[in-house]
């Protein structure tokens, strides 16, 4: 049956590892350094005030989302916490960032002129091209974003920042030190503009996790500090260099409560297409999860969950909102009984890197499937 909070669908977080997660990257960075905690995407589907919340309490000194809405859900949730916008801003965000006194990042000529019409007073941090090819400003272009934000007489610039392209796909990172003199020579090239002592920052969990000098003025974390490392060769590369290697904590559990256990005789089959034919008769266990909940289709057949502290596989194909398992080994299994489809269950466990390896994907994209159908419960 549902839990006590009335939803089928219940995403755990468990705050004091998001709060210790964030306290080893405080350590890491040291007192000179202004951490940030990248919330973006709800906290990466952890729920955004959830792990802000806790962020904040751990150490960080200022969040990071990517859009204004989620700028906005801040503000309005009583965070008052410093807060960059990454993402594009367009004017009316722009307008907005005066408003709720959050900073913004501008990455193109155009960004620069929407700051520039804000009206202000608006602080802007400058995002700059060094090898991703997605946001940010080329050299050429610098003179010119410079005179358009002093035009305004209302922006001040604070910041430069740039994106690693590779850092967590390798173990080779020529590619990355090249970016990090490419991001030298911007900075050396505003400060002959006059704009010097800018709070420089083009860090993520990887390069944190491996070099100090990434840390810069502002080190901005994601997904580590939600408990998974960004690669295993980031993890390699750690341990090559001989770099700590830190405990991380993953922080949420994915429960679903078995809405009926049903007997299906042999030779029946279940779900459609009737992918999956019953051998002997069996029981099944039906979730009330499904696609439409970013529970996905492409696990069909391969997949398991974990009820009664056992292996469930999944069988038949997932449907838009409901899926099955194969519970014929677990006896005693009956409607109510939770079921775990990310996280840990008596002995067993399903971690995110698991799911990504059978959907062909990265742990981040598995974090950020469920969507509003889920209820976010902080522990």
């Amino acid at each position: 049956m549902p839990d006590a909070a009335g939803s089928w669908l219940t995403i755990e977080v468990d705050r004091s590892a998001l709060t210790r997660n964030i306290t080893v990257f405080r350590r890491l960075v040291g007192p000179s350094t202004r951490l940030m905690a990248v919330v973006k995407a709800d906290a990466y589907g952890h729920g955004l005030l959830i792990a802000s919340d806790a962020f904040l309490a751990g150490g960080a000194d200022l969040l990071g989302v990517h859009s204004m809405a989620e700028a906005a859900r801040l503000r309005a949730g009583g965070v008052t916490a410093p807060i960059l916008v990454l993402g594009p801003v367009n004017r009316a965000e722009a307008e907005t960032a005066v408003q709720l006194e959050v900073e913004i990042t501008v990455a193109s000529l155009p960004a620069c002129r929407a700051a520039a019409d804000s009206g202000g007073p608006l602080q802007v941090h400058l995002k700059v091209e060094t090898g991703v090819n997605r946001q940010g400003l080329v050299e050429a272009e610098i003179s010119e974003a410079v005179d358009v934000l002093r035009a305004s007489g209302a922006i001040e610039v604070v910041g430069l920042s740039s994106h690693f392209a590779d850092i967590e796909d390798t173990t080779d990172h020529t590619f990355a030190k090249a970016q990090m003199a490419r991001f030298a020579g911007y900075r050396d090239s505003l400060a002959a503009n006059g704009l010097d002592g800018l709070a420089l920052h083009m860090s993520c969990s990887a390069s944190a996790l491996l070099w100090d000098r990434s840390h810069r003025d502002i080190a901005r974390v994601g997904i580590s500090a939600y408990g998974v490392w960004p690669s295993k060769e980031t993890l390699v590369s750690v341990r090559q260099r001989g770099r700590e290697e830190v405990a991380l904590e993953p922080a949420v559990t994915w429960r679903v409560a078995v809405s009926q256990v049903r007997l299906v005789p042999a030779g029946e089959t279940v779900g459609y297409g009737r992918s999956w034919k019953a051998m002997t008769d069996s029981r099944v266990a039906v979730l009330p999860v499904g696609f439409s909940d970013g529970w996905p289709r492409a696990l069909s057949g391969g997949g398991h969950v974990l009820i009664r502290g056992r292996r469930a596989p999944l069988i038949g194909r997932v449907c838009m909102n409901l899926c099955m398992a194969d519970v014929t080994h677990i006896p005693e299994a009956e409607a109510g009984d939770p079921a775990v489809l990310l996280g840990s269950q008596g002995e067993e466990i399903i971690t995110p890197e698991m799911l990504a390896d059978l959907l062909g994907t990265i742990p981040y994209e598995v974090l950020t499937l469920p969507g509003p159908t889920w209820t976010r419960v902080p522990l």
